[in-house]
């Protein structure tokens, strides 16, 4: 079965990408013992998901591997075990792995972190990101060291071997607090592990996309086209893993997307005035303490739409910037970029307000999907505070004669707004 479609390319299935994952967890598993820093990084970067070819077997916190952790005090990378242990497998019933791992970073923060033949944990990413999580864990009653370490990711005789080292010390800072990396560029990664990397970044919110409606499913198509021709073989295990996480999450969404189809969203949206049956507007005369909730603009209304649509879909973008069509910037509701549907808001507070509405429906369509961006279709949901139930048709007709509009959700306001007094009884 055919679950994705890289544009240009022919599709994909899924019986390919099934075997793909087969193969890297296959690679993984080569470092699947206690307390190796590859096998650990890979758990971290998986979620610790299990699956029929591996069961992890990292977890350092196990008498055979903590027996001599007294012993190992500095030792850099049996510090980044300790740091991944007790950041990924929970509280110790014993204190003195975390008493080792503290005792051990305040002596590797003496140390120069550069020496002249670079053996050191920080030109190796797993050991480095396992001293980060132990630094993490110190955050609070010792920030001198996520201060230490912050200033030694920031110095300049950190020079990053290729443009992945470059990515990852870049995710690492974002992790220890600085600013998470803003991708304006993603053309520029172009070998499978660096692409899947920046994936996990942004997954870990420590890079974001500039355009993410445009920049996300073009690091998608180009991941999917690399693993077309990726040697698992020739992957490190920690790279090995970031591939299998990026291609995992893209097969799940393409699932996703072969369930969910843009007419789904209109048939949420017709479920709003049912939904309003619990609005809570309480008898004043009935109810100690009445709670009201009031909608008087389409903020308000577009705070409802994000509870209903973001319920139903994943995907879903809050006011999703597109790009500029001449000297005009637009933005929208609500995008859902994999399906290529934008949710457009508004607010009619009397029945005049019908005839603007088309109109400023009218002007922006042209915008919203011009400039390359990956939208297809509107669906508009209007909310009619006025009751004005004789304009609905109208309007709905006027708007679906525009190629653009694939659907026109036109609700009113539920009764008791008006304030007539509830039908139901009463809340306690």
């Amino acid at each position: 079965m055919v679950l994705v479609n890289t544009a240009d390319d022919a599709p994909i299935d899924g019986s390919f990408l099934g075997g793909r994952l087969r193969t890297l967890r296959e690679r993984i598993s080569t470092a699947n013992t206690p307390g190796n820093l590859e096998g650990l990084f890979a758990f971290h970067v998986m979620a610790g998901k299990v699956f029929p070819n591996l069961i992890w077997n990292v977890n350092p916190l196990v008498p055979s591997w903590l027996e001599g952790s007294e012993q190992r005090v500095g030792s850099a990378p049996a510090l980044a075990a300790l740091g991944y242990g007790l950041s990924l497998f929970g509280p110790y019933p014993d204190s003195r792995p975390r008493e080792i791992l503290a005792r051990g970073l305040k002596l590797l923060r003496q140390r120069d972190p550069f020496p002249g033949d670079r053996m050191t944990f920080i030109h190796t990413f797993p050991a480095l990101y396992g001293i980060a999580l132990g630094v993490r864990l110190f955050r609070e009653q010792s920030p001198e060291l996520v201060a230490w370490l912050l200033d030694a990711l920031g110095d300049q005789r950190l020079r990053p071997a290729d443009r992945f080292q470059e990515l990852f010390y870049e995710h690492t800072r974002a992790m220890l607090g600085a600013t998470p990396m803003v991708i304006t560029d993603a053309q520029r990664w172009t070998e499978t592990s660096e692409l899947a990397l920046a994936y996990w970044m942004t997954e870990q919110r420590t890079a974001a996309f500039a355009m993410p409606s445009v920049d996300l499913p073009s690091m998608q198509r180009r991941l999917l086209r690399n693993a077309l021709d990726v040697d698992e073989a020739n992957l490190s295990v920690p790279r090995a893993a970031l591939v299998h996480s990026a291609l995992e999450q893209i097969l799940e969404a393409s699932i996703d997307q072969l369930v969910l189809s843009p007419a789904h969203v209109g048939l949420v949206l017709r479920r709003f005035e049912a939904a309003m049956r619990r609005w809570r507007w309480d008898d004043p005369t009935r109810v100690r303490d009445p709670i009201q909730w009031k909608i008087t603009s389409e903020r308000e209304v577009q705070d409802i739409l994000w509870i209903i649509l973001r319920s139903a879909f994943d995907e879903i973008v809050d006011e999703q910037t597109l790009p500029k069509v001449g000297h005009s910037s637009y933005r929208a509701d609500f995008g859902l970029p994999r399906m290529g549907v934008l949710v457009e808001v508004k607010y009619a507070r009397s029945k005049g307000d019908f005839k603007g509405i088309e109109k400023e429906v009218m002007e922006d369509s042209i915008g919203y999907l011009q400039g390359g961006a990956p939208y297809k279709e509107i669906v508009v949901f209007i909310y009619d505070a006025s009751a004005s139930v004789q304009e609905h048709d109208i309007t709905a007709r006027a708007l679906l004669q525009l190629d653009s509009v694939s659907d026109v959700i036109i609700v009113s306001r539920p009764s008791v707004l008006a304030g007539d007094p509830p039908s139901s009884s009463p809340a306690t």
